[in-house]
C-alpha cells in the first residue's frame, strides 16, 4: 500500500509541475493599482518598466519603476540609459517644455523637441531643440547653434562629442562637434562613433555607396547599403550590402582585423546581428532555393526554410528558429523542438544563456519553458502581456501584464 501511495504522490507531483498555475517558479506582483487610466505601458531591455497614465482629462504623466512624475499636457517618449539607471523625457504644460529626469525638471525654451538621449556610457544627456530655423544641440555642458540640421544626434562613448547631418538643398554632410565636416554627398547614412572618436558613415555619390571613417573611404563602392550596426564601444561595425554586380554580402570592420572582412556573395542577405563586444557577425542568406544562417563565414543550411538569427544579450550564444512540420530553436547549433504553444506563433523568445530555459508571452500570461523536460511554468492570467526579457539584475524572466486597469509584474525564475 505504501508503494502505491508513494507512486501516486510522484504522479501527482509530476502533473502539478506541468500545470503553470501551480508553479512555484513564477510569481506576480501588483505594481499599479488602477487608480489612473493606463494610456500605454512598456518594458525596456534593461529591465526598467514604465507606465503612461492619465490622472484626469487633458493631463498625462509617467510612472517609471514606481517613480511618479508630475503631470503635463503632452509628453515625449521615454528615453532610458543603456545601463538602465537613468531616464529622460520632455513634458509640456500650457506654455513651456520641461526636460525631466529622476532628479530634475528644467524649463526649456523650444518650439520643437528634435532629439534626446544618453551617451553610450550612460553618464550624460544630450538633446536638440528647434526655434525658428535654428537648432540648438546641448551636450556635456556644451552648446551648438546650427542651421540646416537634419535627422538626429549621434553621441560618442562619454558624450563629450556629438555628430549630426547638415543638409544643403539636395546635398548632405557629416559634422562633428570637434570641427570636422565631411564633403557634401548626395545621401548619407550615419552609423556611429568609432572608439578613437572618428566617425563611421555611408555616403552616396550618384548611384554608388561607400563606407567612410571621417574623410577616409575604407571600402570599395556598393550599389546598396541593406543593413548596418555598430557595437556600443565602437570597436566593431558590420554591414550588409549589395555589390555592383548585384550580389549581397556582409562586411565586418574591426581594429582586430588586418583589413575589412568580406563574406562570400549570395543572391540575397538579411537580418544582420553583431556581437555586443567581439568582432563577430551572424546573418541570413539565400542562394537559389537554399537558405542559410552564416556565422563568421560558417554556413548552417536551412533548405527552403528561413530564420532570423541573433546573439543572446550577453553574446554567449547564437540563436535562431524555423518551422517546417514542427518548429525548432537552435542554440549554438543544438536543435530544440518547440512545443505547439510556441511553434504556432511569432512570439519573441527571451533566454538566459547557458540554461535549458526560454520564456515567451502568449498574450494572456508569460510562460517559461524548460526544454530539457518539456515542463512549462507560468503565473497569473491577464488580459494582455508584452514580450518578456531576461533581466540579468534580478536573475528573472519578466514581463508586464494588464488586468483591467491594473498592471502586474510577471516573473519566472530559471
Amino acid at each position: 500500500m505504501k508503494y502505491y501511495i508513494f507512486n501516486l504522490a510522484l504522479i501527482l507531483f509530476a502533473i502539478i509541475n506541468t500545470i503553470p498555475m501551480f508553479s512555484q517558479k513564477c510569481k506576480d506582483y501588483l505594481i499599479f493599482d488602477g487608480s489612473e487610466e493606463i494610456v500605454a505601458y512598456g518594458l525596456d531591455t534593461t529591465g526598467v518598466w514604465w507606465l503612461k497614465t492619465r490622472p484626469f482629462a487633458g493631463e498625462v504623466r509617467y510612472i517609471v519603476n514606481e517613480y511618479e512624475t508630475r503631470t503635463f499636457k503632452e509628453v515625449t517618449p521615454l528615453a532610458i540609459s543603456y545601463d538602465g539607471e537613468a531616464w529622460v523625457f520632455f513634458g509640456r504644460d500650457h506654455i513651456n517644455w520641461y526636460l525631466v529626469t529622476p532628479d530634475t525638471s528644467m524649463s526649456v525654451f523650444a518650439e520643437r523637441i528634435i532629439d534626446y538621449g544618453f551617451s553610450k556610457n550612460s553618464e550624460s544627456i544630450y538633446y536638440a531643440i528647434q526655434n525658428g530655423n535654428e537648432t540648438e544641440v546641448l551636450f556635456s555642458d556644451k552648446s551648438l547653434r546650427i542651421t540646416n540640421f537634419f535627422g538626429k544626434i549621434y553621441p560618442n562613448w562619454d558624450g563629450t562629442q556629438v555628430a549630426f547631418v547638415l543638409k544643403y538643398g539636395n546635398q548632405k554632410s557629416i559634422v562633428k562637434s570637434d570641427g570636422f565636416q565631411s564633403e557634401a554627398f548626395d545621401d548619407l547614412i550615419p552609423v556611429g562613433f568609432w572608439h578613437d572618436n572618428s566617425f563611421i558613415y555611408c555616403a552616396r555619390r550618384g548611384q554608388l555607396w561607400q563606407i567612410f571613417k571621417d574623410k577616409k573611404p575604407i571600402t570599395e563602392e556598393f550599389s546598396k547599403i541593406i543593413e548596418y550596426n555598430i557595437n556600443l564601444r565602437g570597436t566593431s561595425a558590420a554591414f550588409l550590402v549589395t555589390n555592383t554586380t548585384g550580389y549581397g554580402l556582409a562586411l565586418l570592420i574591426s581594429d582586430d582585423l588586418n583589413q575589412v572582412q568580406f563574406s562570400r556573395e549570395y543572391e540575397s542577405v538579411s537580418n544582420l546581428a553583431l556581437h555586443p563586444t567581439e568582432p563577430m557577425i551572424i546573418f541570413a542568406a539565400k542562394q537559389q532555393t537554399n537558405n542559410y544562417i552564416v556565422y563568421n563565414g560558417i554556413e548552417y543550411p536551412l533548405g527552403e526554410f528561413q530564420a532570423i538569427p541573433s546573439f543572446s544579450f550577453d553574446g554567449k550564444e547564437i540563436l535562431y528558429r524555423y518551422c517546417n512540420i514542427e518548429c525548432y530553436l537552435f542554440v549554438d547549433g543544438q536543435r530544440i523542438t518547440l512545443p505547439p504553444a510556441v511553434a504556432s506563433s511569432n512570439f519573441e523568445i527571451a533566454r538566459k544563456s547557458q540554461t535549458t530555459t526560454i520564456a515567451f508571452s502568449n498574450k494572456i500570461n508569460m510562460v517559461m519553458l524548460d526544454y530539457s523536460n518539456g515542463v512549462q511554468y507560468s503565473g497569473m492570467m491577464v488580459d494582455s502581456s508584452n514580450n518578456p526579457i531576461y533581466d540579468w539584475r534580478s536573475g528573472l524572466y519578466i514581463s508586464l501584464g494588464l488586468l483591467g486597469n491594473k498592471v502586474y509584474l510577471l516573473t519566472c525564475k530559471p
